[in-house]
C-alpha cells in the first residue's frame, strides 16, 4: 500500500481547539468504524487511522479551509483521500472521501490527561441507594478505562473532553455515538470526590468514591518474581480476599479492572498481578504448564495469608476461561487455604476437546453451514494430530490447499518450529476431572449460553460428574441468557460482534453478590 502525504501551503493558523486528538465514528453503508485523527501542534499535519482502509497512523497534510473547518489530504494506492468537515466547540462533522467511495464521520477532541489524572480516577464509588459503580482499565479491549455499573451492567469506555467531564462510549469500541456522559466532582486539594453517570433515557446516578486503596504487591515463586496490585477495601481489617487467576496468552492485572473494583466494593482485599513473563512479572508463561501456574496463584495466597490485615481462612479464587483448568489445582493441593472458588466458563474437557468444540461453536455462530463445520473439524483434529505426534504435516497441507479458496476463513498451518506447536503441545491433554473431584470448598460456576470458547454443554457435565464423585455439595451454577464468554450481553455470541457490546447480562454481578455475601464472607 503507498501512501503519499500531499504538502500544500497557505493553511488557517493552528488553533488550541482543533489541534490533539479527535475521535469518533466514520459511518460505512453498513456500520461504523473508529476514525482516530492527531492534529499536531503546527495543524499542518496528522497522522491517520482507520483499520477498514488500512491506515495506521498514516501522515496527512492540510488543506485550506473555512476559518470554522479542518481539512487534510494525502494518496493512498491510486486514490486521494480527503478528510475534511466543520470544527467547533469541540466537535469535528464532516465527510472522508477515497475516490468514489464517501463516508460521513462525528468526531469529538479529547482532553489530555496525564497518567497521574487518569490514576486518580480510577476506583469504586458507591451511590446513597446502594449501587455500585468502578472505573478500571480492561485491557481486553485496550488500554483506555472504562466506567462499570454494576447494576444495570452498562459497560463503556471514557473518552475525556475536559478534566471533569466524560463521554462514555455507546459501545466498548464502535460506534461511539450516541454517547453518555460522566462528570467528576473534586475536593479542595482536587481529589476525586464522586462522579454523576448518565446513561440515555435513565435518571442519572450521583455516587461517591470509596477509599479504597491500591498497594503495589510483590512475591516469589521459587526464582519467579509476581508483581501485582493489591487492593484494600474502605473499612476496618482483616478482609477476607481473593486471588484473580488469569484466562490465556499474555495478561497483565489490566485485564482484572471491571472485577477488581467490583469485589473492593464489597469488602475484599483484591490480588491482581501480572502472569509471569507480562508486565513486571519475570518467568515465560509459554514454558508454563497449568500446574506451574497453579502454584503462581498459591503463592498468592500464601502473600495474602502472611499478611495481619487478611483473614488468612477467608482466601478464595476468581478466575474465567483457562482459569478453569488451574483454579481446580489449586484447590485440590491446597484445600485448608482455599475458603471458595467462583469459576467463569470453566470447562471440563481437555485442551485439545474444547478447542475442536470451540471451532465448531464459532462458526456456528458465524452463519456458516454444516459443511464448513465438519471442514473445520476435521482440519482442526489434522493438526492437533501434528502437533501431538510431529508427524502428519503433508496431510494438513494437503487438506489446507484443499479448502483453503472454498472456506476462506480456514487458517494456514502453522509452521513446525513455531512457538505455539510445543506450548499446546504441553497443555493439549491436561484433563481437569481428577483435580474436581478434590475439591471440597464452596463453588460458583457461571456460564455463558452464547459462549463459543466454553460452550457450557460440553463444557460442565464433565466437572459435575467429578463433584458429585468427590462429594462435594457446595455447588452453584447459573447459566446466563444471552451471554457471551466475557458474560457481556451479545446477539450470537460470535467474536465480530465484540466490539459493539455495551453491557454485561443482567443479573450477573447482582448474583455474584450475593453468592459472596453468603460463602465468601
Amino acid at each position: 500500500m503507498l501512501v503519499i502525504a500531499l504538502l500544500t501551503i497557505g493553511c488557517n493558523a493552528p488553533s488550541a481547539t482543533t489541534t490533539g486528538q479527535w475521535i469518533g465514528d466514520l459511518r460505512h453503508a453498513a456500520a461504523a468504524e473508529r476514525l482516530e485523527i492527531d492534529v499536531d501542534s503546527s495543524g499542518r499535519s496528522a497522522r491517520i487511522s482507520l483499520a477498514g482502509w488500512q491506515l495506521d497512523k498514516v501522515l496527512a497534510s492540510s488543506t485550506p479551509a473555512a476559518a470554522d473547518s479542518l481539512a487534510f489530504v494525502f494518496a493512498l494506492d491510486k486514490d486521494t483521500v480527503r478528510v475534511r468537515g466543520i470544527a467547533r466547540e469541540g466537535a469535528w462533522v464532516g465527510e472522508a472521501t477515497r475516490g468514489a467511495e464517501a463516508s460521513p464521520f462525528v468526531l469529538r477532541r479529547l482532553h489530555a490527561l496525564s497518567d497521574r489524572e487518569w490514576g486518580a480516577i480510577i476506583g469504586t464509588y458507591h451511590s446513597d441507594d446502594g449501587r455500585l459503580l468502578g472505573i478500571a482499565p480492561f485491557s481486553e479491549f485496550g488500554a483506555r478505562p472504562l466506567v462499570v455499573d454494576y447494576s444495570t451492567g452498562r459497560v463503556g469506555p471514557l473518552y475525556p473532553i475536559a478534566q471533569d467531564r466524560f463521554l462514555v462510549g455507546r459501545s466498548l469500541v464502535t460506534p461511539m455515538f450516541p454517547a453518555d456522559t460522566l462528570e467528576l466532582t473534586f475536593g479542595p486539594g482536587m481529589e476525586v470526590r464522586g462522579l454523576r453517570f448518565a446513561e440515555r433515557d435513565l435518571p442519572p446516578v450521583r455516587a461517591a468514591r470509596v477509599a479504597t486503596k491500591d498497594e503495589e504487591a510483590e512475591f516469589r515463586n521459587g526464582p519467579v518474581v509476581l508483581r501485582g496490585t493489591l487492593t484494600l477495601p474502605s473499612g476496618p481489617p482483616p478482609y477476607p480476599a481473593l486471588v484473580l487467576v488469569h484466562g490465556s496468552n499474555a495478561l497483565t492485572r489490566d485485564v482484572f479492572g471491571p472485577w477488581s473494583r467490583f469485589f473492593a466494593g464489597l469488602g475484599f482485599a483484591v490480588l491482581a498481578y501480572d502472569k509471569r513473563g507480562t508486565g513486571h512479572s519475570t518467568g515465560d508463561w509459554k514454558q508454563a504448564d497449568f500446574p506451574t501456574l497453579a502454584t503462581d496463584v498459591l503463592a498468592g495466597v500464601r502473600f495474602l495469608a502472611a499478611r495481619p490485615d487478611i483473614r488468612g481462612d477467608r482466601i478464595g479464587l476468581w478466575g474465567a476461561s483457562q482459569a478453569g483448568w488451574i483454579m481446580p489445582l489449586v484447590a485440590a493441593e491446597a484445600p485448608r487455604e482455599i475458603a471458595f472458588l467462583v469459576v467463569h466458563a470453566g470447562s471440563g474437557t481437555t485442551v485439545r476437546e474444547e478447542g475442536v468444540v470451540y471451532l465448531q461453536h464459532e462458526l456456528r455462530f458465524a452463519g456458516l453451514p454444516e459443511s464448513s463445520v465438519a471442514i473445520g473439524t476435521r482440519y482442526q483434529m489434522l493438526d492437533d494430530s501434528v502437533t501431538h505426534a510431529g508427524r502428519g504435516w503433508d496431510d494438513l497441507r494437503r487438506y489446507y490447499e484443499t479448502h483453503r479458496t472454498e472456506e476462506t476463513w480456514l487458517w494456514p498451518p502453522r509452521p513446525a518450529d513455531d512457538w505455539f506447536r510445543p506450548y499446546y503441545r504441553m497443555l493439549m491433554d491436561f484433563d481437569p476431572s481428577p483435580s474436581w473431584r478434590r475439591v471440597s470448598c464452596p463453588v460458583l460456576f457461571f456460564y455463558g449460553e452464547l459462549d463459543a470458547n466454553v460452550p457450557p454443554r460440553e463444557s460442565w457435565p464433565p466437572i459435575a460428574r467429578a463433584l458429585q464423585k468427590g462429594g462435594n455439595r457446595k455447588v452453584t451454577r447459573f447459566l446466563l441468557p444471552s451471554a457471551n464468554h466475557m458474560f457481556l450481553e451479545a446477539r450470537t455470541g460470535a467474536r465480530d460482534e465484540y466490539p459493539g457490546l455495551s453491557r454485561f447480562v443482567p443479573g450477573y454481578f447482582d448474583r455474584m453478590a450475593r453468592w459472596l455475601h453468603d460463602e465468601g464472607r
